[in-house]
């Protein structure tokens, strides 16, 4: 299970819950209001930007990298799922 911490008008979060959301993932979405500086969030991301995400038994990933990181995540899933059938 995927935590995505996000804002709704961030165009990062955006791309990582589209490319995330693509591969029907299962995807726990916590809003984060960056502005706030919350204590936990800090610790998770220092910068205090979004979007990071968290895998579980996987270490946090912010920023830049959770882009990357979502867009890697769906192709190492892809081995667990069957092939969908030949389009005719």
């Amino acid at each position: 299970m995927f935590t995505l911490f996000h804002h709704p008008f961030c165009p990062h979060s955006r791309f990582v819950r589209l490319a995330l959301g693509e591969y029907g993932l299962d995807l726990r979405l916590v809003e984060e209001r960056a502005w706030e500086r919350r204590e936990a969030f800090l610790a998770l991301n220092p910068a205090g930007t979004t979007p990071v995400l968290i895998a579980d038994r996987i270490p946090a990933v912010p920023g830049d990298a959770a882009i990357i990181d979502a867009t890697r995540v769906p192709c190492a899933s892809q081995s667990d799922r069957p092939s969908p059938p030949p389009i005719t």
